[in-house]
């Protein structure tokens, strides 16, 4: 009986959940929404998990209801380099027209050797 009403109570709590998204789109009556900067950016780049140690992705909005920016921002590190330890690819969107657009991206690196071992920068590794 317990499991019957623990099973229920599940399946209760899955359909009451729903994604921002889900509720955005609901709200303005769209029913085919263009894809989140998070989607774009795995679009982009399919094969970030297969290739790496290690991999950070942070999708952060400048606000929580109705956002119109949106920085997504790709961690990879434990690469087959020896000269580069990371690799941070930072992209910019701006919500358009309904729909998010890609306005920048920016790549630095952090060195595995050389003067600058510390910090991310923009020029290429020695």
């Amino acid at each position: 009986m317990v499991r019957i009403l623990g099973l229920t109570a599940a399946l209760l709590s899955l359909t009451a959940c729903a994604t921002t998204e889900n509720l955005m789109h609901k709200a303005k009556g769209v029913v085919h929404a263009s894809s989140t900067p998070l989607e774009q950016v795995l679009k982009t780049q399919p094969n970030l998990a297969s290739e790496l140690n290690t991999l950070e992705i942070r999708q952060v909005f400048n606000r929580v209801e109705s956002p119109t920016a949106a920085q997504v921002t790709v961690l990879e590190s434990g690469l087959m380099d020896d000269s580069v330890s990371a690799i941070r690819t930072t992209y910019q969107f701006k919500f358009i027209d309904e729909q998010w657009n890609l306005v920048d991206k920016k790549a630095s690196y952090k060195c595995s050797r050389g003067k600058n071992t510390k910090t991310f920068q923009t020029a290429v590794c020695p």
